[in-house]
């Protein structure tokens, strides 16, 4: 289980903003604690890398994701065409340049000869494969191997360690870990739901919501004394995707959210009245 991280935020305004909503709605304070919590999850999660909740920031997050796997793996159309603009000839013969040595590569990997292949690679010496293996695809062990640091990332020096000799699997593992892109944010959504429904969150966030996994609520507002809302996002890599300025920023929003809607409301009763 992954330590839990602690931010102290300002929640002030939030506080103050949900206070004087239950008062002029005539809610009771349970009520609005909940409204205001579920605002407060919609908000985190918008917060939550990668930032937003649009088609393009989910786009974005899924680049991010293709662009880091690539960095350990190539192609061999790739591959082929850096043999062929290095300018190195394959080596044994006067006649073949490295065109020839990058058609003759790319029809070794074609029958199979994958240690041939190999071995043609590491003959020309072509700077970033000086150690990559051309072998079947490894499932994807090699990303993870060489995945560092706390946010587990894939260094931008990272030298290709493998190719495979098709795509087909390489473009499934893409696709699958492409396809964690927004469960830290899920996290609050998994929340928000907990607390009456998604809002605003797209289906490609709330997608990994699971109530009691991804997030997790604890309801104490009906204490006479003190009552609160706990949120928790279980999501181990939250503190990678959430800094302390984010979460000031969500806190932010949600008051101001509030105090709209408590605005808007107050207009709407005065039209009615006919105090328009």
């Amino acid at each position: 289980m992954a330590d839990q991280i602690t931010y102290k935020v300002d929640d002030r305004k939030l506080r103050e903003a949900m206070l004087k909503f239950a008062v002029a709605k005539k809610k009771s304070f349970s009520e609005t604690l909940i409204q205001g919590s579920r605002i407060l999850a919609e908000s985190l999660a918008f917060q939550t890398q990668p930032f937003g909740f649009s088609q393009k920031a989910k786009e974005s997050g899924e680049g991010a994701v293709a662009v880091e796997i690539q960095r350990v793996y190539k192609s061999v159309p790739y591959t082929s065409f850096i043999i062929e603009v290095s300018g190195k000839p394959q080596g044994k013969k006067k006649t073949q340049n490295a065109n020839q040595a990058a058609g003759a590569f790319v029809q070794l990997v074609k029958r199979g000869q994958l240690q041939k292949a190999q071995e043609l690679l590491q003959r020309l010496r072509i700077n970033p494969f000086f150690k990559t293996q051309v072998m079947e695809f490894d499932a994807g062990q090699e990303h993870q191997k060489h995945r560092f640091g706390s946010r587990r990332k894939i260094s931008r020096n990272q030298f290709p360690t493998l190719i495979p000799p098709t795509v087909g699997q390489l473009r499934s593992y893409i696709k699958k870990i492409q396809n964690r892109v927004g469960m830290a944010k899920g996290g609050w959504a998994s929340c928000a739901q907990q607390l009456g429904g998604f809002g605003k969150i797209p289906a490609w966030v709330h997608r990994h919501a699971r109530a009691s996994v991804l997030g997790e609520v604890h309801d104490a507002s009906f204490q006479d004394t003190k009552p609160f809302i706990r949120i928790t996002n279980n999501v181990p890599w939250i503190d990678k995707c959430l800094n302390q300025g984010q979460m000031q920023r969500a806190f932010d929003i949600a008051s101001y959210k509030m105090m709209q809607f408590l605005r808007i409301s107050l207009d709407k009763a005065k039209r009615s009245a006919g105090f328009a």
